[in-house]
């Protein structure tokens, strides 16, 4: 009575405030855990491999190695009456640091899918600076005549994924 009289629309709107802070906290905690999900996707990966795939699918690829094999060809040649099989291309680091290059693998793959033959052979050099590409080459004396492509990937992370799949 002394004070101001009481106004029912400005109570109901401090009311609806009040119900609406946790949908607001609730929306905010989302967001930044959905920055933290995109900004860390290589330490969760690293942690738990199998979300590789969920961040593909989504458009954001997570490359654990920092490295990218380009330019990748392969084709017969003939060394004296001997089929050589030679695979080149490009290794490039993407970070902006040094990195460790580990040993390539390569596989020839039949028709069907399947292995014919696999190799592992190193890589020219075992480091490279930020930004840094290097060529290599490849060769296989006398590959399988029912070879129908060449797979080429870092072999560190091959057993790697070996291993997440076991």
């Amino acid at each position: 009575m002394w004070g101001r009289p009481s106004c029912p629309v400005a109570h109901q709107a401090r009311q609806v405030k009040r119900d609406r802070a946790p949908i607001v906290a609730a929306i905010i905690a989302i967001i930044m855990g959905a920055t933290a999900m995109i900004a860390m996707r290589e330490r969760i990966v690293r942690i738990a491999p199998p979300l590789a795939s969920s961040y593909r699918a989504l458009g954001m690829p997570v490359n654990l190695a920092g490295l990218e094999l380009r330019e990748v060809r392969s084709r017969i040649v003939m060394d004296g009456a001997r089929r050589v099989l030679v695979t080149e291309g490009e290794i490039v680091n993407i970070r902006r640091e040094r990195n460790a290059v580990p040993a390539i693998s390569l596989a020839v793959r039949g028709a069907n899918g399947l292995d014919r033959y696999r190799w592992t052979t190193s890589a020219p050099k075992s480091r490279l600076d930020a930004g840094e590409k290097i060529a290599f080459r490849a060769r296989l004396a006398s590959p399988p005549e029912d070879g129908a492509e060449v797979l080429v990937r870092f072999a560190k992370l091959e057993a790697q994924k070996g291993r997440a799949s076991d």
